[in-house]
């Protein structure tokens, strides 16, 4: 109170620039709003990275994080190329078995039964292309999921775990057996296994992953995350924080969502999520990224939907319209 008086009375304060703010009443209303058009839970994060002002919306809440998960996987793979346990042309060996189900253009080429990909074309893969394959051989190269939530704790960031791989929790969401590493993931057998699960008994374990705190995060623990990034503090090397900021920045994945509702000429890294749809219901449709607008203004935002009933462009177009929102509501 003091130093504020002394200050106020040397006309001090009046020579200060006043810090910005979201307008909070706005964001408030606006995403309630989306949220009951899209028929889910919505959670929403964002920081600001010149004032550091934070607004959310269920920002403590935890949602399922799907592919969110290999943008910190990407950051602690790059640690461990810093630290001097991987190298960027390391070759890493895949064989048949290491195949993950679900997207990957790395499986959809791979032919025989081994192949060998430097750790560069790995990251750019799972972190620009969302590949599962890509992404689970990547976590087993570090030592596993625990490696990451170990690297996210280290950097104060709690509220975001990374658990399992692909080929695990995608099948245990409904209740099935994930697939291990001594086998071959056979997508086929998964799909018709879950087809011939009861309605209700999909339904009712798609409510409990819902709430599962495996392989999730807070709206707000996924923003103070990019936050870190944004600010070059995960990497030791700018190099690194370039090279995946560029892989993330010219993903192509995910145009419909944040990067639709930005305006022209913004850029954004970012990494999408996204679940399985089953009995009308989706399992997720995430965005988090650094938006940069033309005008310099750069901020964090942070988007969770999850349980959602509207169908898949709804539940894009919800995330964009967020993204809009955000953009007016920055001040």
């Amino acid at each position: 109170m003091l130093r504020i008086a002394a200050a106020a009375a040397l006309g001090l304060l009046a020579a200060s620039p006043a810090f910005a703010d979201w307008n909070k009443a706005a964001l408030d209303k606006g995403v309630a709003k989306i949220e009951r058009r899209a028929q889910g839970r919505l959670g929403v994060a964002l920081i600001d990275l010149k004032d550091r002002k934070l607004w959310s919306y269920r920002g403590s809440e935890t949602f399922p994080m799907q592919s969110v998960f290999k943008l910190p996987l990407a950051v602690a793979v790059l640690q461990q190329v810093e630290s001097g346990k991987l190298k960027l042309d390391q070759p890493v060996t895949i064989n048949r078995k290491d195949l993950s189900l679900f997207h990957s253009p790395l499986a959809k080429q791979f032919k025989g039964e081994s192949a060998s990909y430097p750790v560069r074309e790995l990251l750019r893969l799972a972190a620009g292309l969302s590949d599962n394959t890509a992404a689970d051989r990547l976590m087993r190269e570090i030592g596993g999921p625990q490696v990451v939530t170990a690297i996210l704790r280290q950097g104060g960031v709690d509220g975001m775990s990374v658990d399992r791989y692909e080929r695990q929790f995608q099948p245990e969401i409904y209740g099935l057996k994930g697939f291990g590493w001594d086998e071959l993931v056979d997508e086929q057998r998964f799909r018709a296994d879950l087809r011939a699960l009861k309605p209700e008994v999909r339904l009712a374990a798609l409510a409990q992953a819902l709430k599962d705190p495996r392989d999730a995060s807070t709206p707000e623990a996924s923003a103070r995350f990019l936050e870190g990034f944004a600010e070059g503090n995960w990497l030791r090397d700018p190099k690194n924080t370039a090279l995946l900021t560029g892989i993330v920045t010219e993903s192509p994945i995910g145009a419909d969502r944040i990067k639709a509702g930005l305006p022209a000429g913004s850029k954004l890294a970012h990494r999408t999520g996204a679940g399985l749809t089953t009995d009308g219901v989706n399992h997720a449709t995430n965005d988090i990224g650094i938006a940069t607008l033309p005008d310099g203004r750069r901020f964090v935002i942070a988007i969770y939907l999850a349980g959602a009933r509207a169908d898949a462009t709804e539940r894009e177009a919800a995330l964009a319209e967020v993204a809009k929102l955000a953009v007016a509501s920055q001040r």
